[in-house]
């Protein structure tokens, strides 16, 4: 008589340390309610390193955006004797800007989303999820992070040049996205990643339109969210930059006056964004489980293994 072996954890989740309701998802495929409020309950109850890392990311957005910003606006502004020059270091300065800002926000939101990666499995296994926990488990994965942010925005630009399909990258480039955390919960090279992310939840039309769905869904949520935050910052920069950067000081092309209101604007623009880049990660990373749940049967994989390992420690 042959006698039965445990099966293995799913790579990359731990045995759930609790009974099967406790936790970090449901144990069983999601609605497209429970998915989107999935993505917003891992902010709150992890706020330090879900939210602590999408500031570092806006900061730096920040260090990048400004200068960028403040160039344009100087070349538009200032009055020149050869206006050829300036159109063209103007047309210069948009493409360089256009160029670093895909790569950046694509290397952003990469990272954000493999922190929210982390986040779950040390939640999954009751171990801490401060932000320097955190990262150190990330750390190791860091440079295959950046080249698979590199093929992510290769993978944009060749999407983005599809007529029709092109306008919305954000949606079809979001499920190359999910490469992310087949790196981060399963290994693999990242032609591997990219090839799993594909498949996980999206191997039928139907589940192709259900992820896109709800894609389309969590970009209108985070729409919401930044204008609501977006508008009162944005008064607040038009009343300090007017009261401090007066139209003579503008129109006789003070340097210091634009950069105060790029500054004021940039900020009043992005800092909505640690909200809106938290929750989008952790979208991305509830879509992820819900895609293995439904084609991979992840849920009944991890519930049996979670079991077996309870009862190993009893005995």
């Amino acid at each position: 008589m042959s006698t039965a072996t445990a099966p293995a954890p799913p790579v990359g989740l731990p045995p759930l340390t609790a009974g099967p309701g406790s936790g970090p998802v449901p144990l069983r495929p999601m609605s497209i309610g429970e998915v989107l409020d999935g993505g917003m309950d891992l902010l709150r109850r992890h706020p330090g390193p879900t939210l602590g890392v999408s500031a570092v990311l806006v900061g730096l957005m920040l260090l990048i955006v400004v200068p960028l910003w403040w160039l344009m606006t100087s070349l538009i502004s200032r009055e020149s004797d050869s206006p050829g020059t300036d159109i063209l270091l103007f047309l210069l300065t948009v493409t360089v800007f256009s160029v670093l800002i895909s790569l950046a926000s694509t290397v952003f939101a990469v990272l954000a989303s493999a922190v929210c990666a982390v986040v779950l499995i040390q939640e999954t296994a009751g171990a801490p999820t401060s932000l320097a926990v955190c990262w150190a488990r990330l750390r190791p994965t860091l440079g295959r992070l950046l080249l698979l942010a590199l093929a992510l925005t290769g993978i944009n630009a060749v999407i983005a040049a599809i007529p029709i399909i092109g306008y919305f990258v954000p949606l079809f480039g979001g499920l190359m996205r999910l490469s992310v955390h087949v790196l981060i919960f399963e290994g693999g090279s990242i032609g591997n990643a990219l090839r799993r992310a594909t498949q996980v939840g999206t191997g039928t039309f139907l589940a192709l339109v259900r992820q896109l769905w709800i894609r389309l869904l969590a970009a209108a949520v985070s729409a919401l969210v930044w204008v609501m935050m977006a508008a009162p910052l944005m008064f607040i920069a038009v009343v300090l930059g007017g009261a401090v950067a007066t139209e003579e000081a503008l129109a006789a092309g003070d340097h210091g006056a634009l950069l105060l209101i790029t500054v004021l604007v940039a900020v009043a623009w992005y800092l909505p964004l640690i909200v809106v880049w938290a929750f989008r990660a952790g979208i991305d990373t509830v879509l992820y489980l819900d895609g293995r749940m439904r084609s991979e049967a992840l849920d009944v994989e991890w519930g049996l293994a979670s079991r077996l390992a309870r009862k190993a420690r009893v005995r």
